[in-house]
């Protein structure tokens, strides 16, 4: 056999060329069941899900979002500074200290994030937290800008500088950015 007998042997040995679509299938699926445990595994859900109502609070009444039941206890508005005997903070316009529960039902500790809090007025006005007033008011040794721990509740204030002529009618409270959160009346 002459070596060009030999090449045309091995040639026909090969057969057809394999289809590069079951690797492109094979890599996609793989791509696909790691986005989705990276997406399981980050987002800390201990497998209790369950449907929130995010309307119908209430002053004084629980309201669940995520983990987290919260209860506006108190509203005060007209509040012109808060601080110590070294600072005093003045509002743009006036102050109104929402008076919070938060309870922890997570089986893990959680910290709640005062910047997801947002309160509104008639007109739909949205009003962040100024969380530098928040830290003068809240100076007890617990309270709700520390870690929560599971079944455990605290107690603080969340501070809105809001115009004068504003008067806040709902707040909203969130366990975090993203959640839904619990649309809470302060009428």
């Amino acid at each position: 056999m002459t070596d060009a007998e030999v090449a045309d042997d091995e040639d026909e040995d090969a057969g057809p060329p394999r289809p590069l679509w079951p690797w492109v299938a094979g890599v996609v699926v793989l791509a696909v069941v790691a986005a989705v445990s990276w997406f399981l595994v980050l987002r800390g859900d201990d497998g209790a899900r369950e449907v929130v109502s995010t309307t119908g609070g209430e002053i004084g009444r629980p309201a669940r979002d995520g983990r987290f039941v919260f209860t506006v206890t108190a509203v005060r508005c007209g509040v012109d500074r808060v601080g110590d005997e070294y600072v005093n903070l003045e509002p743009k316009g006036t102050y109104c200290l929402l008076d919070v529960t938060v309870k922890n039902g997570a089986r893990t500790p959680e910290l709640f994030d005062s910047n997801s809090q947002k309160a509104y007025d008639a007109a739909g006005t949205e009003f962040s937290t100024d969380i530098q007033a928040e830290v003068f008011v809240n100076n007890e040794a617990r309270n709700f800008l520390d870690e929560i721990a599971p079944g455990s509740q605290v107690k603080g204030s969340l501070v809105f500088d809001v115009p004068d002529e504003a008067t806040l009618t709902t707040v909203v409270l969130h366990e975090s950015f993203s959640s839904p959160g619990a649309r809470i009346s302060l009428r």
